[in-house]
């Protein structure tokens, strides 16, 4: 390993990159300390700030620079932004990471797509002495494993936070180099990034591009396969989609709301997927009953249909259902949390609630001593009503018999729920976020798809318009895929055993190739069995899976059965070094394909070849 300095002579400083940033940087931030309309900026200083569509001072990331309609939202909404960046430019010393979150939704609610390049561009051009120039998410956490795995004593933690990950990366610069000018070091990290990555065509765009435009395609398309042979990572790389969409580190997306991730099996079924009858403890707590509820999909929809409705309303009011009675649902749950009962009355009292009904008894009951039920179902359509009175809920006959035969419990249930909404006017008019949803089906062929997927086959294409189905759940049979709720499925093309895609499914996806690929120069020596991936390869193609071997069959293509890179990464500290893997995990998938007629006769000797060369 070597000094950071000692990396850092061997770099040839890119004079004009630092002299256009050290001639426009002050500036940016002198501007920005004033507070003025953007029309009151100096023009050249706004457009080299935020108008210029490629080779800005800051960074010259060629990509995710804001669009003419973009530029035009941001502009008219000024107000918003112009005291977020005096606030931060006032800051010189300070890294503010709350502004920049609030710099960060605000700048999201103008663009088409989440600019966080721009935004982080931005900033680093506010505070140079607390950010690097390296405005990318991906390209940064590149580089610091990079900086861990080659330099002395650096020890920088990833986090899934560019702004605290980018004044850590500055902060190491300005404690371990000789110079203490900033605009003498200013171009050193990204400088020192390509010296790592050693990529004689780097046009310094965001990496990985293949992602970057996978997730622009699930954009358009909101579900996707990425498909591909065994072992290339398909499944990794729909997490990093999902994590790059979301916005979300690795830890925090397995707890997110937002994400799941599943795993289809021959005998998956629509009722394991979208929604089935299951046995339940009938409402009086005696015997069995059965209905119908949501399963995977239907609950992950129903989630991202109401965030997606909310987000689309400007103000929250009475007429927002769904919404107020989410908000008043978790009211009480809180309120049990700290009580243990949620009163109705003065003996009379919610005890629990689960996912269909709020559950209310009295101490005294005999009759009912584990309680009675009222169903969110029927008290929405309590709360359409609006009731001045008890009899009004008795008399109304679109409610069912045992609301109305309950109605005082229905009455005051709703009493309480106008006392929150007027109690809580200001919380219930607050504008709700628009989020993003991703579900990750894994092996999704290894299911009947048009079985499990039934009528939501025409869901997938018509986004936010109902479809009816089979069962009926808390009195209704209508289903909604939102159009803020994203798939990626998993596809392994070496499986023929699994289920055929039909024309119908497969048109409303978009499918992506995930190759094996060579990992040699972006792991350490001796991480990645470089010769054996070669000579494994060369039984199926000979080159880059275009053209087939001599050794594979003529029905099969090299790109769908080759064996992906992940076979070929060292394991040695988890007990699989490279004579473990190939006995156990390569060779027999290879005498595999012999047997299934993926490969010829002739492979076997070749196979021999690779064993005996180790």
């Amino acid at each position: 390993m070597r000094t950071l300095q000692n990396i850092a002579n061997e770099i040839v400083i890119w004079e004009g990159w630092r002299d256009n940033y050290r001639d426009f940087v002050p500036l940016f931030i002198e501007e920005a300390k004033t507070g003025n309309d953007w029309k009151n900026w100096n023009a050249d200083i706004f457009w080299e700030y935020f108008e210029k569509s490629n080779d800005q001072c800051v960074s010259s990331v060629k990509r995710s620079y804001f669009t003419g309609e973009e530029k035009k939202r941001i502009k008219e909404n000024w107000h918003e932004v112009s005291p977020i960046l005096q606030k931060i430019a006032l800051s010189q010393d300070v890294p503010l990471y709350d502004s920049y979150y609030e710099l960060k939704d605000v700048i999201k609610k103008y663009t088409n797509q989440n600019r966080k390049v721009a935004t982080n561009r931005l900033i680093a051009g506010l505070q140079p002495n607390l950010s690097c120039t390296i405005v990318n998410e991906d390209n940064l956490r590149v580089f610091i494993k990079k900086l861990n795995e080659n330099v002395v004593d650096c020890n920088i933690p990833i986090t899934g936070d560019w702004f605290r990950n980018s004044n850590a990366v500055w902060h190491f610069f300005s404690e371990n180099l000789k110079s203490s000018s900033l605009y003498e070091n200013i171009t050193l990290p990204w400088q020192m990034y390509e010296y790592f990555i050693n990529d004689e065509n780097n046009d310094m765009s965001e990496i990985p591009e293949k992602r970057e435009s996978i997730v622009t395609l699930l954009q358009y398309k909101n579900q996707i396969i990425l498909q591909g042979p065994p072992g290339t990572g398909k499944t990794r790389e729909a997490k990093l989609i999902a994590e790059s969409m979301l916005e979300l580190n690795e830890d925090e997306i397995q707890k997110s709301e937002r994400f799941k991730i599943i795993q289809f099996h021959p005998s998956y079924t629509y009722e394991d997927f979208v929604r089935g009858i299951v046995a339940k403890q009938n409402e009086d707590g005696e015997g069995i009953m059965y209905e119908a509820e949501n399963k995977t999909l239907g609950k992950f929809a129903e989630n991202a249909w109401r965030n997606f409705i909310a987000s689309q309303q400007s103000e929250k009011n009475v007429d927002n259902v769904e919404y107020i009675f989410d908000q008043f649902r978790l009211h009480i749950i809180s309120k049990l949390a700290e009580d243990e009962k949620f009163e109705l009355t003065n003996n009379i009292y919610i005890s629990e609630i689960d996912d269909r009904r709020f559950k209310y008894k009295g101490d005294n009951w005999k009759r009912h001593p584990k309680g009675l039920n009222i169903r969110y179902s029927e008290f929405k359509k309590v709360i359409e009503i609006s009731p001045s009175n008890r009899q009004e809920i008795v008399m109304n006959t679109s409610l069912k018999s045992l609301t109305r035969s309950h109605a005082t419990y229905f009455f005051e249930l709703f009493t309480k729920f106008k006392e929150f909404c007027e109690n809580n006017k200001e919380f219930l008019n607050n504008e709700e976020t628009h989020k993003k949803y991703i579900l990750v089906i894994d092996e999704i062929n290894r299911a009947n798809l048009s079985s499990v997927l039934g009528e939501l086959i025409y869901a997938l294409e018509y986004r936010g318009e109902e479809v009816e189905s089979m069962y009926e759940v808390d009195g209704s049979q209508k289903l909604i895929l939102p159009p803020n709720l994203y798939i990626i499925g998993t596809m392994n093309t070496a499986d023929r055993s699994v289920g055929h895609i039909d024309y119908a499914i497969r048109r409303r996806f978009a499918f992506v190739d995930v190759m094996p690929k060579d990992l040699t120069n972006e792991m350490k020596e001796g991480e990645f069995y470089t010769t054996l991936f070669e000579d494994v390869k060369s039984l199926f193609t000979t080159d880059d899976y275009k053209t087939k071997s001599d050794y594979i069959s003529q029905e099969f293509e090299p790109k769908d059965v080759a064996l992906g890179h992940s076979y070929f990464i060292d394991k040695t500290n988890q007990g699989g070094d490279q004579k473990v893997r190939w006995e156990y995990e390569i060779k027999p998938i290879l005498l595999e394909y012999i047997r299934d007629g993926v490969l010829k006769q002739n492979a076997l000797q070749k196979i021999k070849e690779i064993e005996e060369s180790f």
